[in-house]
């Protein structure tokens, strides 16, 4: 009797098809896309590779350099200047997340040469030597995203319409206007206009054709507004894409953000 093994035969399928099919399984057990940046968020991420993995810690703070003679900072004479505070909508508004040169490479070769490498890497994993579950789960994440990327001509007029995003231009964003944030979106979707929440069900059921997976949303937040309810809340609505670990900007909303006391 042949034994078999995610469809394989157990005694020829390669140590690369059996990770795969783990990565495989992981995938399928939850309705949601893999949220790549909380799994790059829990470690150092290992999946750093061609731009398919932009994961950074928005909580490293960078560390001055003390090597040297100190020397004592000459005090500038004028008054300082408070830095503008900028709303998440003003910010959307300038189109400060906006990645400009980002460009969504589709071509088969490309996607196909991925898909191998990230399937070699799956044969490296070693449960005495890493943490393999973190690293079959974020794996499972990055193949999913290039398996879709070859269907991306079926709903390319969908996604076109929003402009891409990178969490290195998040971070960007954040360690310069350190008021803000960038969080879960559950607890501001009561809040949400009728118009964002049309947009997040489309961008639902685009996602569900391409993979029979349910989108993750984020929010870019005034910190504040993620510890109270009773002020207008001014968020930037954030997908993390089906095609890669890259975010597209879904739109942003200030005086339309509904106020529940006042219904």
């Amino acid at each position: 009797m042949e034994i078999k093994l995610f469809g394989k035969s157990l005694f020829k399928a390669t140590k690369n098809e059996l990770y795969w099919g783990q990565a495989s399984d992981s995938a399928k057990k939850t309705k949601y896309l893999p949220d790549f940046f909380s799994l790059g968020n829990s470690g150092n991420s290992s999946w750093e590779s061609s731009g398919l993995l932009q994961v950074v810690d928005l909580n490293t703070s960078v560390k001055s350099e003390s090597s040297g003679s100190k020397k004592e900072d000459k005090k500038d004479p004028r008054p300082a200047v408070e830095k503008a505070k900028l709303t998440p909508k003003n910010v959307y508004d300038l189109k400060m997340l906006n990645d400009k040169s980002f460009q969504l490479n589709t071509d088969p070769v490309y996607v196909d040469k991925q898909v191998a490498d990230f399937k070699d890497k799956l044969s490296l994993l070693s449960a005495e030597e890493y943490d393999m579950r973190r690293g079959v789960d974020e794996v499972s994440s990055v193949l999913l995203r290039m398996e879709n990327r070859k269907k991306y001509k079926e709903a390319k007029d969908f996604f076109d319409e929003f402009p891409y995003t990178t969490t290195s231009k998040i971070n960007e964003l954040l360690k310069g206007h350190d008021y803000l944030k960038l969080g879960q979106v559950a607890q501001f979707v009561a809040d949400m206009p009728k118009e964002a929440i049309k947009i997040m069900k489309d961008y639902n059921t685009n996602t569900n054709k391409i993979c029979q997976k349910q989108a993750v949303f984020y929010i870019v937040a005034d910190k504040k507004d993620f510890q109270k309810t009773n002020t207008r809340r001014d968020p930037i609505l954030l997908a993390q894409s089906p095609f890669g670990h890259f975010w597209q900007i879904l739109g942003a909303w200030d005086k339309e953000m509904l106020f529940l006391e006042e219904l």
